[in-house]
């Protein structure tokens, strides 16, 4: 009886993790797409970049992130933190970064490390922006093996300051013993374009 139950059980375990998988892979699809049309509001002219944010904010949120960054820069922290979250209930993970950040500086929030963490645990898997900053609050408190398989994995996926960090990790004995090869291996990494991917999500 035992082992019919377990089965039928197992197959729906199984059917869920696929399905969860793939509205995963969807989300991804769906934010990647934003991405390459709000790319089109590229300015040299900001007033008007941000004009074409501001057209489109409605339907594509990462545009609502860029104008939140923009207003977070501003001071105006209120909005930044509104434009923030209705990025995250339209399921754009980017966001959880963003918001965390406000948390850990107390900007328009109540200061709340726990909730900065809590957020950026949330997105660790799915945005390398979010691992990175995960990674040096893992660093504060000593866990070392689990920060540096988060920037690693944000330094693969383009973070410029995860591949700075795993350098100075694999260079000068602090947390690991030293590499030259790790250290080289990232070092070509940082050296070997322009490419800065939180610079391609936050437009700057």
């Amino acid at each position: 009886k035992m082992t019919r139950i377990l089965k039928p059980l197992a197959l729906s375990l199984a059917i869920f993790f696929l399905a969860g998988c793939s509205s995963s892979q969807k989300i991804i699809e769906a934010v990647d797409n934003e991405r390459a049309i709000v790319n089109e509001c590229k300015n040299s002219n900001i007033n008007v970049e941000l004009d074409c944010y501001d057209l489109i904010a409605h339907k594509n949120t990462i545009a609502q992130l860029r104008l939140g960054i923009n207003a977070k820069y501003k001071g105006n922290f209120t909005e930044a933190k509104d434009r923030y979250e209705i990025a995250k209930k339209q399921k754009n993970f980017y966001a959880n970064a963003l918001l965390a950040d406000l948390y850990v500086n107390g900007f328009g929030v109540e200061m709340d490390e726990k909730k900065a963490i809590s957020l950026l645990k949330e997105t660790r898997k799915s945005d390398p922006i979010a691992a990175y900053k995960l990674a040096m609050f893992y660093l504060l408190d000593n866990d070392v093996s689990d920060a540096i398989s988060l920037l690693e994995f944000a330094g693969e996926n383009g973070v410029k300051d995860a591949q700075k960090q795993l350098v100075i990790i694999y260079s000068n004995g602090q947390y690991v013993d030293p590499d030259f090869d790790k250290n080289s291996y990232w070092q070509s990494k940082l050296d070997e374009n322009n490419r800065d991917f939180t610079k391609e999500i936050y437009g700057r």
